[in-house]
């Protein structure tokens, strides 16, 4: 799990306080389920995928700068798979970013059942 993490950067962080963020507000929907508390997971679930499409796209520009900046890649004939290897970590923004927003919408699943059961 660690080296998950470690591959995609910096922006990890970024993309894990939104996610945990967005998370959290689903909780405190589904355990109080209001009309008014759901714009803030859909607020927050929007600025998480917004931090996962910004750290996918820069750890791309990693990779796509990294990799012809280093004469001993680019000019490997494993050049291919040090692009892959890249464009694989590159995607783990989204991995980690959308794994928080599913299970936030399923929170969030249960807080609308609870706020209907109540109507």
């Amino acid at each position: 799990m660690l080296e998950f993490f470690r591959a995609g950067g910096w922006v990890m962080f970024v993309v894990l306080l939104f996610g945990g963020l967005s998370l959290a507000a689903a909780i405190r929907f589904a355990r109080t389920p209001r009309t008014e508390t759901v714009g803030a997971v859909r607020a927050l679930s929007t600025a998480t995928i917004f931090a996962v499409i910004g750290g996918v796209a820069a750890d791309l520009a990693m990779v796509f700068t990294k990799v012809p900046n280093h004469p001993e890649w680019s000019q490997s004939p494993q050049v291919g798979l040090i692009v892959l290897t890249g464009l694989g970590e590159s995607l783990t923004p989204a991995i980690l970013g959308f794994a928080f927003l599913a299970v936030a919408w399923l929170v969030t699943a249960v807080g609308a059942r609870r706020l209907a059961a109540e109507a």
